[in-house]
């Protein structure tokens, strides 16, 4: 069996009956190959009357995994998902030249599409590079959701993968770990012409920004992902290069360690945040005091009482963006952590659980609480905080100890 077929659609009038995994085809047409071993290369760079003969026509001789040097234009990705619906789009989610590669299916491209466009949208043209970058800084943390939990379940342990640099399927699904918080931030920074590059140690991912008229700057996301949802101050953004390290990045490791950095003051920052509209719409103000003090001057005679005046007061914060479960579950900790009733705090274990069999990317969250008689009372917790109810006991319950806010 000839395991290399040759198509000259410049002289062939008719096609050759292949059987399928036949061989590795080439084919020519215009002068040009433009299939190479079964694969459709570089699709964005097709004219369009082209690709849409080659789908029409050769979709049986070529992979159902194509490729593109970048990102692929959103007319070809209509033109694939209506003639080939079933191709994924192997494409590179950082700069171009490197090698990192995913695949993507229509679906997660036009889904995660609509949502990046939505924030480029907002970006005033009058605004300077520094400004953008602290928009887009704040829009990422805002409408993606940090969560590693999920991956400890079977049926979600590929996530890893397939949303680390997927950043339309980690969209879509609201849903990503801090390769996908970086390479986001970079796809924007990419789409609004401004410099960026992700950097990246063992186990985390963050973002060197690049102005032309200053200094670089550092930026991590995932670990503001909590806070901006939620109105507090970033704290990852535009660092000096030993706070960036003291909160537990190895610059050497990520082979950053030699660049300078420009550092933002509080003021600065503030003065970024009231240009964007972001302290606009939590009033003007920050509202990290006001998120302290949630937890303290708790009525209630017992603890069960202060827990769901707690929830309740939880429930009533302003939100941008898309906070999930995990953001809520961050947010209760943290207020809890900061209380100054530590009997009361002492008395409360905050859990995050997903069954195997549960069909979407939503956690639950469950609350302990333990009474000075020895009773324990269980909290359940779900979609955020849209619901929560007292249970007799909550089975699967899983901790986890996870550090962002």
């Amino acid at each position: 069996m000839n395991n290399k077929v040759f198509i000259d659609l410049d002289k062939n009038e008719t096609l050759p009956q292949l059987t399928p995994f036949q061989g590795l085809v080439n084919i020519k047409k215009n002068g040009r190959i433009i299939i190479r071993n079964s694969i459709l290369e570089n699709i964005d760079m097709i004219q369009e009357d082209e690709l849409i003969y080659i789908l029409k026509n050769l979709k049986q001789y070529i992979s159902p995994i194509v490729t593109s040097s970048y990102i692929p234009k959103t007319r070809t990705m209509q033109i694939l998902s209506k003639l080939a619906p079933d191709f994924k789009v192997r494409l590179k989610t950082e700069k171009a030249g490197t090698k990192q590669i995913i695949p993507m299916s229509c679906k997660e491209f036009f889904e995660g599409e609509k949502i990046f466009e939505g924030i480029l949208s907002g970006i005033k043209n009058e605004w300077t590079d520094l400004l953008k970058y602290k928009y887009l800084y704040n829009k990422i943390c805002q409408m993606l959701s940090y969560d590693i939990s999920t991956l400890t379940y079977g049926q979600y342990s590929g996530m890893h993968e397939e949303c680390a640099k997927n950043i339309f399927k980690a969209m879509y699904l609201n849903w990503g770990i801090c390769a996908s918080f970086a390479a986001s931030l970079d796809y924007l920074c990419y789409r609004e012409n401004l410099q960026s590059t992700v950097l990246s140690e063992v186990e985390h991912d963050y973002v060197m920004l690049e102005p032309v008229s200053t200094e670089n700057l550092l930026a991590d996301p995932t670990q503001d992902s909590v806070r901006m949802k939620f109105g507090m101050k970033s704290k990852n953004f535009g660092l000096s290069k030993e706070k960036f390290i003291k909160n537990g990045h190895d610059l050497k490791m990520a082979e950053a360690d030699n660049y300078s950095y420009r550092e933002l003051d509080e003021d600065e920052i503030r003065k970024l945040d009231e240009q964007i509209g972001y302290l606009a719409e939590f009033g003007g103000e920050y509202t990290d005091e006001h998120i302290k003090e949630l937890a303290n001057s708790l009525e209630g005679d017992n603890n069960s009482e202060k827990v769901e005046n707690i929830l309740n007061r939880v429930r009533c914060l302003k939100t941008i963006g898309r906070p999930s479960t995990y953001d809520y579950l961050a947010i209760i900790k943290y207020i809890i952590s900061v209380s100054n009733d530590k009997e009361f705090a002492s008395s409360l274990k905050n859990y995050s659980f997903v069954s195997e069999n549960t069909p979407q990317l939503i956690r639950k969250i469950a609350i302990e609480v333990s009474e000075k008689d020895g009773t324990t009372k269980y909290y359940k917790l779900e979609n955020g905080l849209q619901s929560y109810e007292r249970v007799n006991k909550i089975n699967d319950i899983k901790q986890y100890n996870e550090k962002y806010l």
